[in-house]
């Protein structure tokens, strides 16, 4: 874990950030996620049947995000399975923040929202520790269901910097982000959104909040 100190920036700064979560290149699966296809064969569905619009659906992204994060008890893998990353549903009521995100995405494929809307995510979070994430992608951009805040933000104001990203059309396979955060702080600081740094710079203090409408 590492200590960076918080810093404010101006709004201005946020808008250089895409309404999706950028996509970089192709990489390998998260370390966790690398059998996720053949454990969870819906985790990685290309196409639903009922293709329910999501923007007609948000009222039960809502209600699923508030309910899992209410009924599962936090507990890391380690301590429940004897290992330091494990990707399964929370059967036993607990789980870490990928169980929590793959519990949302089935629930949410099973009212027949369309996958390639569904993309699990890992992050590094606002202390920079491991953290994983579902991402709802609506036409106005990526919001995050998230195992530690109730509230629905969007990407870019989550503080969080994007590491890897399930792709939409094949979510067997995954993209490298690097993105949002600290990453975006320093490489502003540098002058350039272009160039990758070293440096993940200092913290971002996000002011007025993008969450759900």
């Amino acid at each position: 874990m590492f200590s960076f100190a918080w810093a404010p920036i101006l709004k201005a700064e946020l808008r250089t950030l895409p309404a999706h979560v950028p996509m970089l290149r192709a990489t390998t699966p998260p370390d966790g996620a690398r059998n996720l296809c053949e454990t969870y064969s819906w985790a990685c569905r290309r196409g639903s049947q009922k293709n329910l619009p999501v923007e007609r659906a948000i009222e039960f992204v809502r209600k699923i995000n508030l309910d899992v994060n209410r009924k599962i008890r936090s507990q890391s893998d380690q301590r429940q399975y004897g290992r330091e990353e494990y990707w399964t549903l929370p059967e036993s009521g607990r789980g870490d923040c990928e169980d929590y995100a793959l519990l949302k995405k089935r629930l949410l494929l099973a009212e027949g929202i369309d996958p390639s809307r569904l993309l699990l995510a890992t992050v590094l979070d606002t202390r920079m520790s491991s953290h994983a994430v579902l991402v709802i992608r609506r036409p106005s951009g990526d919001y995050v269901l998230d195992n530690l805040s109730n509230r629905i933000l969007h990407w870019s104001e989550t503080g969080y910097v994007f590491l890897r990203i399930q792709d939409p059309e094949a979510p067997h396979r995954w993209f490298m982000v690097m993105r949002g955060g600290r990453v975006d702080d320093a490489m502003q600081r540098r002058g350039s959104m272009n160039q990758p740094t070293s440096s993940l710079g200092r913290a971002l203090a996000p002011p007025s909040r993008l969450v759900l409408p």
